[in-house]
């Protein structure tokens, strides 16, 4: 089952183009290791993998979620 948790996140542009950023997530900076894009009849969807090993996901350009894997 997937619960959807949606949380205070904020993207932080990168300094130098060998950085994909961070994300602010609830007072929490984590280094953006990955960023892939998808796009599909319209609508695109970017998954950011964390230095932490999660991955955030934002839907056509908007806001950011999480999604917990619950048994």
């Amino acid at each position: 089952m997937t619960t959807t948790k949606k949380e205070n996140i904020t993207f932080i542009p990168p300094i130098d183009l060998a950085e994909d950023g961070w994300l602010n997530i609830d007072g929490e900076i984590l280094r953006i290791t990955n960023i892939h894009h998808f796009d599909d009849f319209g609508h695109t969807l970017e998954t950011f993998t964390l230095e932490d090993g999660q991955e955030v996901y934002s839907l056509d350009e908007g806001e950011f979620t999480t999604e917990l894997w619950e048994g």
